[in-house]
């Protein structure tokens, strides 16, 4: 504040580059392109080398339509724009490529605030959403909300709503800027507020339904594996039931010939060796599997049972 009181005490500048960013005073050299000095009937402060000078608090921001929308504020029918700018927006640019006389047009009109009013929403009516010419409903500002709706920041409502036949449309709360093209940003649905209690209860019922189904889901999964893991274990013991016998009878064969030299002297060794060999000759074990088997007989469905388990090359 004190220093304010020192600049009003001092004389007007002289130079035309002080008055840049001046925070008492204002060149029209200086405006930006979304600024201008309202009333245009402001009082003149002064003269610098022939230019005005008006007061800073003459100098006022402009906007477009959609940007005052985006502030819950409307422009009045019959308002003429207070300024007319070249517009960059995506539209804007192709419309000038595709007319090269309108190059250098000014396209993009700009309103002030006092040329505005609040945004007055709109009232459901027999249960239908009022939607924008996209199809969604603009909700900016908590009070852009349609007079009789509720926002339901609910995920895949709408999916659930279509099921039950009722209107819903979903909430744009803004835009986000990426990849050279504006994007929606959304957040939740707008439904009428008589059917509120009704999605929100269907919406828990589905929920509890997704839920036992994935819980269901991970308990097939966990039981697939332990048998997976069950089956592994019994084809490994089958097979070292299978063929421990073959292993077993190696082990004599490396004894005998480490006692080659005893066996030839002649002692008794000889004689539990030749016992060794009659045992493993493939003759002689034929001959006990078959004598095993005329013990144990088995059905046809117990030979089918183990048929079945078999790898394919052991049923070869």
């Amino acid at each position: 504040l004190q220093f304010q009181v020192k600049l009003q005490d001092q004389p007007l500048p002289t130079a035309i580059g002080e008055y840049k960013n001046h925070p008492l005073y204002a060149l029209k050299r200086h405006l930006l392109k979304y600024q201008a000095i309202y009333p245009e009937s402001a009082a003149v402060l002064g003269y610098c080398r022939g230019e005005a000078v008006y007061s800073r608090d003459c100098v006022h921001t402009l906007h477009s339509k959609d940007t005052w929308l985006k502030q819950a504020r409307v422009v009045r029918i019959g308002e003429v724009p207070y300024k007319m700018v070249k517009g960059f927006s995506n539209q804007a640019r192709k419309a000038r490529l595709a007319e090269p006389a309108k190059r250098d047009k000014e396209d993009l009109a700009l309103f002030g605030r006092w040329q505005t009013e609040e945004y007055q929403p709109p009232i459901a009516v027999d249960g239908k959403v009022p939607r924008n010419e996209y199809g969604n409903v603009y909700l900016f500002l908590p009070s852009m909300l349609p007079i009789g709706c509720v926002q339901l920041r609910l995920p895949n409502l709408n999916r659930l709503a279509r099921k039950l036949d009722i209107d819903c449309a979903q909430a744009i709360t803004g835009f986000d800027f990426h990849g050279g093209y504006s994007h929606p940003v959304t957040d939740g649905y707008v439904v009428c507020e008589e059917y509120k209690e009704v999605l929100i209860a269907a919406w828990e019922n589905e929920q509890a339904e997704i839920e036992k189904r994935e819980k269901e889901k991970r308990e097939k999964r966990a039981l697939g594996n332990w048998k997976l893991l069950t089956k592994g274990l019994l084809i490994r013991e089958r097979l070292k039931q299978r063929y421990s016998i073959k292993t077993e009878l190696s082990a004599p064969e490396t004894e005998k010939g480490a006692r080659c030299s005893s066996d030839e002297e002649g002692g008794p060794s000889s004689e539990t060796a030749v016992g060794n060999v009659a045992i493993s000759w493939p003759q002689n074990r034929q001959l006990e599997k078959k004598k095993e088997e005329e013990k144990t007989r088995k059905s046809k469905r117990e030979k089918k049972g183990e048929a079945a388990q078999l790898f394919p090359f052991e049923k070869l």
